[in-house]
Formats: C-alpha cells, sequence, structure tokens
C-alpha cells in the first residue's frame, strides 16, 4: 500500500507539472509576437482548438481527482481562450434608422462558383459586396448571373491581372472617393457609398498576405491597415475581408480596437470560417467585418462552392453623423 501510494503521489506531481507547463504555454501563446517566426502566427490560429483541449484535460483530472491539475488546466483555459472571443458591446447602440447590408467573400483563387455565389447575393440582397481573389472573368460571370448588373450597377477599379491578387467592391449606391489602402501584396481598396436618405459610408475591402510564408509581411500589412484605419477621417467606416487572423493575433485585436465587429451579432464564440470543405472541419475565424460609426444587429456565413472559405454577411445600423 505505501508504494502504491508513493506512485500515486508521484504521478500527481508528474500531471500536476505536466498541466502547469502546458497552461502556462497556452496562456502565454496569444499574447506572443515574434517578428519572422510563422510558427506563431499558425499555432495562435489554434488557440481557440487549444483551449477547448485544456477544458478537456480539466474534466479529465477530476475525474481521477488530481485537482490542482484541474484547476490550472481551467485557469490556463480560461486566460487562453478569453482574448479571442468577439468583445460584445453591451447597451451601446446607434439611434438612427439607416441601414447597410454588406457581404465579405474571398472567392479563393478566382474559383468559387459565379451561379452560387450569384444565388447567395440575390438571397440575401447586400447593398454592397467585397469579393477577395477575385478576377474580372469572375467578376462579370458574378454580375451576369440574376441579373446582378442591375442589381450592384457600381464598382471600383478593375483588379490586377492574377487569380489571387484581385479585391473589388459592388455596390448597390454610388461610389466616390476611392483610394487604396497599402500593405499588401494583394489589392486593397475602399470608397465611399452615398446611401438615399442616410448619407456616406466608407467602404474598404482588405485581404493582408497569409503568415505561413511571409510572417513580416503579415505583420507588416495588418499594421499598416491598421494605421490606415486610423488615419481615415470617416465617421462611418466599414472594412471587410481575409485578414489571415483570428482575435487570437494580438495584431489584428489592436486593427480592431477602435472597431466593433459584426460577429457580435451572433455572440461571443468565434464561429470560424476557414478551411470549408477540408477533411479538417474549419478552426479558426479569419473573416471579419468591423466598423466604427456603426451597430451591428445581424451576422451570418454561408458556404459557397469552390471556395475554402465562408461568405460572411452583416447588417449594420448606421450613427447619425454629427453636424
Amino acid at each position: 500500500m505505501r508504494i502504491s501510494r508513493r506512485r500515486t503521489r508521484r504521478q500527481v506531481i508528474v500531471w500536476t507539472s505536466v498541466a502547469v507547463v502546458i497552461a502556462v504555454c497556452a496562456a502565454v501563446l496569444p499574447y506572443l509576437e515574434i517578428r519572422g517566426v510563422a510558427a506563431i502566427p499558425v499555432a495562435q490560429a489554434l488557440v481557440p482548438l487549444g483551449a477547448l483541449l485544456l477544458l478537456l484535460l480539466a474534466i479529465a483530472s477530476l475525474i481521477f481527482r488530481v485537482w490542482a491539475a484541474a484547476l490550472v488546466l481551467i485557469i490556463g483555459a480560461a486566460i487562453s481562450g478569453v482574448p479571442t472571443l468577439t468583445p460584445i458591446h453591451v447597451g451601446e447602440a446607434c439611434g438612427s434608422d439607416a441601414r447597410v447590408t454588406v457581404l465579405s467573400f474571398n472567392a479563393k483563387l478566382a474559383g468559387a462558383d459565379p451561379a452560387a455565389l450569384a444565388a447567395l447575393i440575390r438571397t440575401t440582397e447586400p447593398d454592397a459586396v467585397m469579393l477577395l481573389e477575385a478576377d474580372e472573368t469572375l467578376v462579370d460571370a458574378v454580375l451576369t448571373e440574376e441579373e446582378l448588373a442591375d442589381v450592384l450597377p457600381y464598382r471600383t477599379r478593375e483588379v490586377t491581372p492574377g487569380p489571387a491578387n484581385g479585391s473589388v467592391l459592388l455596390s448597390a449606391n454610388p461610389l466616390s472617393g476611392e483610394e487604396d489602402i497599402p500593405g499588401s501584396e494583394f489589392d486593397q481598396v475602399s470608397a465611399v457609398a452615398t446611401l438615399p436618405g442616410a448619407g456616406a459610408v466608407r467602404l474598404a475591402a482588405v485581404h493582408p498576405p497569409p503568415p505561413v510564408w511571409q510572417p513580416n509581411g503579415w505583420r507588416s500589412g495588418i499594421d499598416d491597415i491598421t494605421t490606415w484605419v486610423q488615419q481615415t477621417r470617416d465617421d462611418r467606416l466599414i472594412i471587410a475581408g481575409d485578414f489571415n487572423a483570428s482575435l487570437a493575433h494580438p495584431a489584428l485585436r489592436r486593427l480592431a480596437s477602435d472597431l466593433r465587429s459584426a460577429a457580435e451579432a451572433a455572440g461571443a464564440i468565434p464561429w470560424p470560417t476557414w478551411p470549408e470543405q477540408k477533411p479538417i472541419p474549419a478552426f479558426t475565424a479569419i473573416d471579419h467585418i468591423f466598423a466604427r460609426g456603426a451597430t451591428p444587429t445581424h451576422w451570418d456565413s454561408f458556404y459557397v462552392e469552390g471556395s475554402d472559405h465562408r461568405a460572411v454577411i452583416a447588417t449594420w445600423n448606421l450613427c447619425a453623423i454629427a453636424k
């Protein structure tokens, strides 16, 4: 019995020590930033799954009555998981009746099914569409389907040639003040849409490079978008696209710190948008719609055949502009 108790005590100490190491690593990861190390942002994309894994390990520890390990794992799960949650702004709402609905979608090397995308646009009736990784052939095909050329008659400039490079804004309302957003090898465009009876709102489609092969370019790209957001003077701004980052990444949390996420309309859980239709289920939310001068009232995501990204759609109540 003494030998058995000693072994049990030793096992408890070992498992608790392992739990401390795991919990500390998980807790630190969402706050870690080291330029040039691609493994860190890649690992951060897995933080929500890691937090769930820690909770499962905590339950296992409770079953085996390793109380200290269970407590440590629960604390580690909380510290790592909380930054990934969509911030909820309780009681902050715009009093204006003006509304705008936007849809954002990465067409994956212009390979998305134009008929399926056009059907989604026709069904959801957005006022503006942000298309990433789109070429002119795809844009023309989408606008030809469902007579969308009449529904979305305004657009930004022709996209840069290449299946991955193109980004475009399609709008039901006139566009003006078009400008490019720095920070990416892909197109990043913005323009001001004038809404009937509601005034102007600047729309932006962004697509920073992925962190896998170019972590410095990814970090600089998100930082450049953050600077652009801070410097643009538009009271109403809606910025959407494939950010190649989730709220588990400190750089994206900085970008979104003065903005509201449309996803808060669906609750605090960060519903994943990538990768779709893969052997593993979607596990990270990297497609976002953020805004200032607006309150989100609806958010949803949809699968479109031919892309590994889900399309995201959001409806916003626009705040009245101070005169």
